[in-house]
């Protein structure tokens, strides 16, 4: 079963804000055991927690969760996933910006935000075994567990 989400403002709930980076996202939908991991802080998931940069989102074997980005972009994580934000940047008056995530393992839905219209060069999906050049606006990435 895949999530869609939608952007909205909402508290945050995640922790504290990492040094010198902006907010990226925010967690729309979360079913059953998921965690974000910040720095050394291991936090449990909630709708409306925001994400930055350097996030790891942890879902467990009955779990999932969906996020949106600042730029509109929309993932879905699947059930044993293991995710990290590595690095997210968005310009909201000029479009411009990058979206590097990696998926060690689990399934990603991820559909193209504004950067993705914008420059569909500047987004990346990073696997254990391959990095993947974005051109589509909407696919699935599965990772087996090793």
């Amino acid at each position: 079963m895949w999530l869609g989400a939608a952007w909205a403002q909402t508290p945050d709930k995640g922790g504290d804000k990492p040094a010198d980076r902006s907010q990226a996202g925010i967690v729309k939908v979360v079913r059953g055991d998921v965690q974000v991991q910040r720095q050394e802080q291991k936090l449990a998931a909630q709708v409306g927690d925001k994400l930055y940069p350097g996030d790891r989102v942890v879902t467990a074997a009955d779990a999932a969760a969906g996020i949106t980005l600042r730029d509109d972009t929309l993932m879905s994580l699947g059930p044993k996933t293991s995710f990290v934000l590595e690095d997210f940047k968005y310009n909201e008056s000029s479009g411009e910006g990058n979206v590097a995530v990696r998926v060690a393992k689990g399934t990603l839905r991820y559909v193209s935000g504004l950067i993705g219209k914008h420059a569909p060069d500047r987004q990346q999906v990073a696997t254990p075994t391959a990095t993947i050049g974005i051109r589509g606006t909407d696919f699935i990435v599965e990772v087996a567990d090793e």
